[in-house]
């Protein structure tokens, strides 16, 4: 998985799923026992973008900088 992730909400559970592909889910959280299952998922995907966002924008050093 290279992309981001995004979070989908279903009746019995809240998933991380990457954007690119939804039906490929990486993490699942029962909505249970007031579990806060969507908040958890939010901080993953966001927590995960967020993280993904500064590597991809760090550029490698120039040649000449070597």
């Amino acid at each position: 998985m290279s992309g981001r992730l995004t979070v989908v909400d279903e009746p019995d559970r809240v998933l991380v799923v990457s954007e690119d592909d939804p039906s490929d889910w990486l993490c699942a959280f029962a909505k249970r026992n007031d579990f806060p299952a969507e908040r958890w998922a939010d901080n993953m995907a966001r927590t995960y973008n967020e993280r993904i966002s500064r590597t991809s924008s760090r550029r490698p050093p120039a040649a000449s900088d070597r």
